[in-house]
C-alpha cells in the first residue's frame, strides 16, 4: 500500500504501487484516488486537529499581536476540498454558510457530530462527504471559523487562499503547480492592499464563492 498524506497529519491508504500510476493522467489519477483511499479513523481525528483545531489554537495565540498592527493579516491555507458543494447535508451546509449566526461553539459540535458519525460508519446517512472526507469537513470548518473572525476583527484583514493542486510528495508529485507558483498564490492574497477584502475565499489567487 502507498501512504498519500493530503495534509500534515492525514494519511489517506491507497492500495497501489507508485509504479502503476505511471500510465495514468491526470484525472485518471484523481478518479482512482477518490474510488480507492481508505481512511482510518485516527488520521479522520487528527486531520480535524491540525487543520481545524490546530490552526485555530495558533491564531488566537496570535491575535494580540496581530491587533496591535496597523497591517494585520491572516491567510488560512485553504483548498477547493473545502468548498461547501462537498458536503451533502443542506442543513450543515447553510449553517458553515450563515457566517452572521454560526458561533465557534456551533462549529465544534457540527466537528463532534462529524467524527461520531465517522466512528459509526454513517457518513454518507448524514450527508458528510464520503472520500478524504475529514480533510473536506476540516478544511470547511477552518473557512467558516474564518469568515468568524473576520466579522469579529474588522481591522484585520482575514482571508482563505487555495493555492491550486501543487506537486509536492503529499500529492505524489502529480499536481499541476510548482510549490513556488502555489507559494505565490498565497503571497499574493497576504499583500493586498489595505482596505482591501476580508472574510473572502480566494482560489489560484482569485476572489471566489464558498460554495
Amino acid at each position: 500500500s502507498k501512504i498519500v498524506r493530503t495534509h500534515q497529519t492525514e494519511q489517506v491508504y491507497l492500495p497501489i504501487h507508485i509504479q502503476q500510476f505511471a500510465g495514468l493522467d491526470f484525472h485518471q489519477r484523481v478518479e482512482w484516488m477518490l474510488k480507492n483511499a481508505r481512511e482510518p479513523i485516527d488520521s479522520a481525528k487528527n486531520t480535524v486537529q491540525t487543520n481545524y483545531y490546530g490552526t485555530k489554537h495558533v491564531i488566537e495565540a496570535l491575535l494580540p499581536l496581530l491587533q496591535a498592527s496597523s497591517e494585520g493579516r491572516i491567510v488560512n491555507v485553504s483548498s477547493n476540498y473545502g468548498l461547501l458543494r462537498h458536503i451533502g447535508n443542506e442543513e450543515v451546509r447553510q449553517e458553515l454558510n450563515d457566517v452572521d449566526n454560526l458561533t465557534q461553539g456551533r462549529l465544534d459540535e457540527l466537528l463532534e457530530k462529524f467524527i461520531k458519525d465517522f466512528e459509526a460508519g454513517s457518513l454518507e446517512m448524514h450527508g458528510w462527504p464520503t472520500k478524504f472526507s475529514a480533510y473536506k469537513v476540516s478544511k470547511a470548518a477552518m473557512n467558516a471559523y474564518s469568515r468568524i473572525l473576520a466579522r469579529r476583527h474588522p481591522e484585520l484583514r482575514v482571508n482563505c487562499a487555495h493555492p491550486g493542486f501543487v506537486k509536492t510528495d503529499m500529492s505524489m508529485g502529480f499536481g499541476v503547480l510548482t510549490p513556488e507558483e502555489g507559494a505565490c498564490n498565497l503571497a499574493k492574497v497576504a499583500l493586498l492592499p489595505g482596505g482591501g477584502p476580508t472574510g473572502a475565499y480566494f482560489a489560484q489567487g482569485e476572489e471566489a464563492p464558498f460554495v
